[in-house]
């Protein structure tokens, strides 16, 4: 696939009147609201390749989670830039694009992977605008960035290679990568039996193998992290009617399929409150009780006492799997955010590992002591514990990644307009062999506002320092021959 010539004038005049544009969000099978939603029919990667025959492969996979949905808008808003530099820069030639969308397979997402076919013409807007912008994400600090890799590791084709020429392919995201290939969601997901759980080097170092590999990283204010992190809990009990602000205890459990989990708390006084004793004389309340009839993959259950009605002193939390809604009667993952005076704690379990239900499966979650009298701990998360938010920050992330990726290739930016700019500059630098300054000289000549060319300059300082001196290191190394010929800016192997 890749034929076809990108018409501007068409891509001008779609995004002057689409009002479509990701407006897809998948479809229910029978009709069917609570059941689940596919992925479009032109993006489902189930039992199917992605082939490319032209000479230059691009592969843009985008995290379209909650934290980065609107990256994808940009990347529709400025595809025709993105094209008309490729075409008359001449970085690369014979371009096709493939673009993905990755969620998060582990924490229940319905569309986690979304793979467009390698198209050179305005196919490229259907598939861009036919994403599911779900969303999702689990909280986690990962997504589902190994799948992607997998998938176009072994599943994609290249008539380049036969030439001795690898694609290029782009990570858009803000997180990190789960550490094995599950080979349950290869199944599920992409539809093929693999034997069994792939660490997940082995498959970037394989992709590495077809496409030159980068990660473009958009860096965010410590502030906005944290609110990312606690959005998924505070989203799901919110929207559910649930009290979430102004409490002296709350826990919130949350997991991502149709059984029926519910948290428990036995207060000072002795009384279970749950599902089947959900207001307690002492002030407790379970609010929020879902998926009693497996109505969705993203539940949550809250119970909570309201600011100054908590007594004091000895509260258990505990986790029980009361039913099995899903077919499979698999062990469920959960989380439990539990906040006391202020004082918020996140935990993980297992529901049912051997299958169990009811009383049987009761997985002890928190004990703690309460007193009003005490003061409040800060409620913006000062003084919590860090591993809450250990996955998310910048260093740990951009050290995970470094582990299968050239640092080199990690490219940080500032402002999520940079991505379009920060790809050419790639191209410009890997695939056409220019310096920095031969890139930002074109980019100047395309009017790019000052603050975008200065932030670009900045996120491929490294990439260009690493070209320069393998160059040097080439040319120092290899006998040199003067053939009278001018090198070209087209691709080339490297």
């Amino acid at each position: 696939m890749g034929g076809g010539y990108y018409s501007f004038d068409v891509a001008r005049e779609a995004r002057a009147t689409n009002s479509d544009a990701f407006s897809y969000e998948g479809y229910a099978i029978g009709g069917d609201q609570t059941e689940r939603r596919e992925v479009h029919p032109i993006l489902n990667p189930y039992q199917q390749k992605r082939e490319c025959m032209n000479t230059t492969a691009i592969v843009v996979a985008l995290d379209v989670t909650r934290s980065r949905g609107n990256d994808s808008r940009i990347m529709y808003e400025k595809l025709p830039t993105f094209l008309g530099q490729i075409e008359v820069q001449g970085y690369v030639q014979g371009t096709a694009i493939s673009f993905c969308a990755i969620g998060d397979a582990s924490s229940g997402d319905q569309a986690p992977l979304q793979v467009g076919q390698f198209e050179a013409d305005n196919r490229l807007d259907q598939v861009l605008s036919n994403f599911w912008l779900e969303e999702g994400g689990g909280g986690t600090g990962q997504e589902s960035y190994e799948l992607a890799a997998y998938y176009y590791a072994r599943h994609s084709v290249l008539d380049s290679l036969n030439r001795g020429q690898k694609g290029y392919f782009f990570f858009v995201g803000d997180e990190g990568f789960y550490p094995k290939v599950k080979k349950t969601q290869v199944k599920d997901v992409i539809g093929v039996d693999i034997p069994e759980d792939i660490d997940s080097s082995v498959i970037f170092r394989e992709l590495q193998e077809k496409y030159h590999v980068f990660l473009i990283l958009p860096k965010k204010s410590w502030e906005e992290r944290k609110a990312d992190i606690d959005a998924e809990i505070k989203q799901r009990v919110e929207a559910a009617g649930g009290q979430y602000k102004n409490v002296d205890i709350r826990a919130s459990l949350i997991w991502n399929n149709r059984n029926d989990l519910d948290v428990h708390i036995i207060p000072p006084s002795g009384e279970e409150i749950y599902y089947a004793h959900k207001q307690s004389a002492c002030g407790g309340w379970l609010d929020v009780d879902m998926n009693v009839r497996g109505e969705t993959t993203k539940p949550v259950e809250n119970i909570r006492w309201a600011r100054g009605k908590a007594p004091k002193g000895h509260y258990k939390v505990f986790v029980q799997n009361y039913a099995f809604h899903e077919n499979k009667h698999s062990p469920t993952s959960f989380r439990v955010e539990v906040e006391v005076a202020g004082e918020i704690k996140h935990f993980e379990g297992i529901a049912s590992p051997n299958g169990e239900t009811g009383p049987s499966s009761n997985q002890y979650v928190y004990e703690f002591d309460f007193d009003p009298a005490k003061p409040r701990k800060n409620s913006e998360g000062e003084v919590l514990e860090e591993d809450k938010y250990a996955r998310y920050r910048d260093e740990v992330i951009v050290e995970q990644w470094a582990n299968v990726l050239p640092r080199e290739n990690i490219l940080l930016i500032e402002d999520p307009n940079t991505i379009i700019d920060v790809m050419l500059g790639a191209l410009s630098l890997v695939a056409a062999g220019n310096d920095l300054d031969t890139f930002i000289v074109d980019m100047k000549n395309r009017d790019t506002a000052n603050a975008l060319i200065e932030q670009t300059g900045q996120a491929l300082e490294g990439l260009a320092k690493s070209r320069t001196l393998a160059k040097v290191e080439t040319k120092g190394i290899l006998p040199q021959k003067d053939s009278g010929k001018k090198r070209g800016g087209g691709a080339k192997r490297l």
